[in-house]
């Protein structure tokens, strides 16, 4: 194997057993997973409302005010519950 073949294994090891550790500490069920495309094996990834925030160069107060914009899904049934938005998206839905 070459190394940019192994690279890609860790790669995808790492981001199955991230779907199965998200999916055991948020308690959110795999209908939902593969709305937000986490199991849909494309690659893409979830962040929280700090993380987006940080990449729109946002508030994260202000990015909540607005999450409606984006793809987003709301972990945890009750009010508090979090914010996770798919990266690929962020920026796409940001400029519209």
């Amino acid at each position: 194997m070459t190394n940019e073949e192994i690279l890609k294994v860790i790669e995808v090891t790492a981001r199955r057993t991230a779907t199965i550790v998200v999916k055991q500490l948020v308690g959110i069920n795999s209908g939902d997973m593969n709305w937000v495309g986490i199991n849909s094996g494309g690659g893409d990834d979830l962040c929280d409302t700090k993380e987006a925030a940080r990449l729109l160069g946002l508030t994260p107060n202000y990015l909540r005010s607005m999450k409606n914009r984006f793809p987003h899904v709301k972990v945890g049934g009750n009010r508090q519950g979090r914010i996770l938005f798919k990266r690929s998206e962020l920026l796409e839905n940001y400029t519209k």
